[in-house]
């Protein structure tokens, strides 16, 4: 966690300018802007992070980043995302990408990600994007699914519900609570530990507010979430 905290403050430090993300840092400079896969491979790593480690500045960033995907890169037509920004160079062909190569494709990750982040904050917007995303790649979908496997994953979240865990409370109760909602190995399952302390938090988080009396969780099936859940073996009778 220390080590991927580390290089999102390098990201952000070094390669984060006028927000827009650039693509390369070397010799102490920083420079070309950033493609598609850039941005929506940082995010999905932001995701990971913050179930790791919450962080309310690195959930902010996540938002900035997702919403210069959609101004920037979304094809407002057909759906789905081009390979480089609307302000990028002029190219003969800009190029929109569905299949996975030596790297899952990037519409397949930016359809994940703004899902799940569109779950986690209540935002609509996002979803559509996701939803659109697998409009557009459907033809190439049905037609070979095994060259589409981030897509396919993208679609499973749609079909089957993000699952995220929300847990409010302070160390040790805290910790211990992520815990015991990460010992069933889950795909589609999202838990982030914030702390009780914790302000300014966006959209729907907002509502997820820590209990006066100690530690609480929340547990959302796409837009539907439970009660607070005030003790640890409600949380886990809740999940099974």
């Amino acid at each position: 966690a220390n080590s991927a905290s580390q290089a999102v403050n390098f990201i952000k430090h070094n390669l984060w300018q006028s927000n827009r993300l650039l693509a390369v840092h070397k010799d102490g400079r920083s420079r070309f802007p950033a493609y598609l896969d850039d941005y929506v491979f940082l995010m999905d790593g932001l995701l990971e992070l913050l179930q790791v480690r919450w962080n309310t500045e690195h959930l902010h960033w996540l938002k900035q980043l997702a919403d210069v995907v959609l101004n920037d890169f979304q094809d407002q037509e057909q759906g789905g995302f081009f390979f480089t920004a609307n302000n990028h160079e002029q190219l003969l062909y800009r190029p929109k990408t569905y299949s996975d190569e030596a790297l899952p494709a990037g519409n397949g990750v930016a359809a994940k990600c703004l899902a799940r982040l569109g779950f986690l904050l209540g935002d609509n917007a996002y979803i559509r994007a996701s939803e659109d995303t697998l409009r557009s790649a459907w033809p190439a979908l049905s037609k070979y699914p095994h060259a589409h496997g981030a897509l396919l994953d993208a679609l499973e979240d749609q079909l089957h519900q993000v699952e995220i865990v929300i847990i409010r409370g302070q160390d040790p109760e805290l910790t211990k609570w992520q815990q015991a909602a990460g010992l069933v190995y889950t795909p589609n399952r999202l838990v982030f530990a914030i702390p009780s302390d914790c302000q300014d938090l966006e959209g729907g988080l907002a509502d997820k507010v820590a209990h006066e009396n100690g530690t609480v969780a929340y547990r959302c099936l796409g837009h539907t979430c439970s009660p607070p859940m005030t003790s640890l073996e409600a949380m886990i009778k809740r999940e099974k």
